[in-house]
């Protein structure tokens, strides 16, 4: 039985709560709720609702009760710190993306996690997602030949939470990143340069940052290939499925991310239009099955595919090509 403890009681956390609730009796129990909130006049009602649930104002409030990992569910702001508190309070630690606003804290905490010997995983739920499960299976056995060009589409009119209107480059790090990871995890591959465009539409609630178009040439074994990328979290056009619009071209054929009649689904290109292949994107945004990855690992000391040492190369992709 893994003892959890949510590190941020919004409505993430409280999600991750229900991914907690469902992972099975016997596998997983939580056991802490932590917010600085608590015992406020603002302090949020979620919490209270959890039955032989302990709540309190910090991480290092709880050192007086047995628990095993913490979920950083906290605003992204926050990541950096609560994640130090954890691993050096002896947790392993699930943060969710983006790992941190920051590469130095970022490689920092690998560092601490590697030195604690504590399991740093950052939540890519996306890499869950049936749909990029599938391309990496066919890159692998390479029946469509090599990659060529990768295109990647998101757009949503996203109002945003107040810590994101103030923070820099919110469409990179809270939106682009899953995208990011994405290619990464499909094609085993890295981004060995890049560039990135950031402006601010002009309706957009953000400071900065509300938009972006990217250029990365990635490199898989010797073999590269460019991925472009356009994002915005302000549009007045239909909102993209949240695991993005794609087209991937191989040596022998194309695949395409997209939707028809409102299906949104993996489609091989054919002489007579397309055919359908599989659903891309999961109705449960993959977070069950990170979480139980998360436990997988704890159980096995193995390191995540996604754990925080992985990661870095995420966040390089999002923070490193900047313009």
């Amino acid at each position: 039985m893994v003892k959890i403890a949510i590190a941020g009681a919004g409505a993430l956390g409280k999600r991750w709560s229900e991914v907690v609730a469902r992972s099975g009796t016997g596998e997983a129990r939580l056991s802490a709720v932590v917010d600085p909130l608590i015992g406020t006049d603002q302090e949020p009602v979620w919490p209270k609702e959890q039955k032989s649930v302990s709540q309190f104002g910090s991480i290092e409030q709880m050192r007086d009760l047995e628990i095993d990992a913490v979920l950083v569910t906290a605003s992204s702001p926050a990541h950096a710190p609560a994640v130090r508190v954890a691993l050096l309070n002896g947790y392993h630690v699930l943060v969710e993306k983006p790992f941190t606003v920051d590469l130095d804290d970022a490689e920092s905490l690998v560092v601490l996690a590697r030195e604690r010997d504590r399991i740093l995983m950052v939540n890519q739920n996306y890499r869950f997602f049936p749909g990029p499960q599938t391309v990496q299976k066919l890159v692998r056995i390479g029946e469509l030949g090599s990659i060529r060009a990768v295109a990647g589409q998101f757009w949503c009119d996203w109002p945003g939470k107040p810590y994101q209107h103030t923070m820099l480059h919110p469409m990179s790090l809270e939106m682009a990143i899953h995208h990011f990871d994405l290619v990464r995890f499909m094609f085993g591959a890295e981004a060995v340069s890049g560039w990135i465009h950031e402006w601010n539409p002009r309706r957009s609630p953000y400071r900065m940052g509300g938009a972006l178009e990217a250029l990365f040439i990635m490199g898989d074994k010797g073999a590269r290939f460019p991925f472009s990328y356009t994002g915005s979290l302000v549009t007045t056009a239909p909102p993209v499925p949240w695991g993005g619009f794609w087209r991937f071209e191989f040596d022998e054929a194309t695949l395409f991310a997209d939707e028809f009649d409102g299906n949104y689904a993996l489609y091989l290109s054919s002489p007579n239009g397309r055919v359908k292949i599989g659903e891309f994107g999961d109705p449960t945004m993959g977070f069950d099955k990170s979480f139980r990855h998360f436990l997988d690992c704890i159980e096995n000391a193995a390191e995540p595919t996604s754990s925080g040492r992985d990661n870095l190369n995420t966040l390089r992709m999002a923070l490193n090509f900047l313009r």
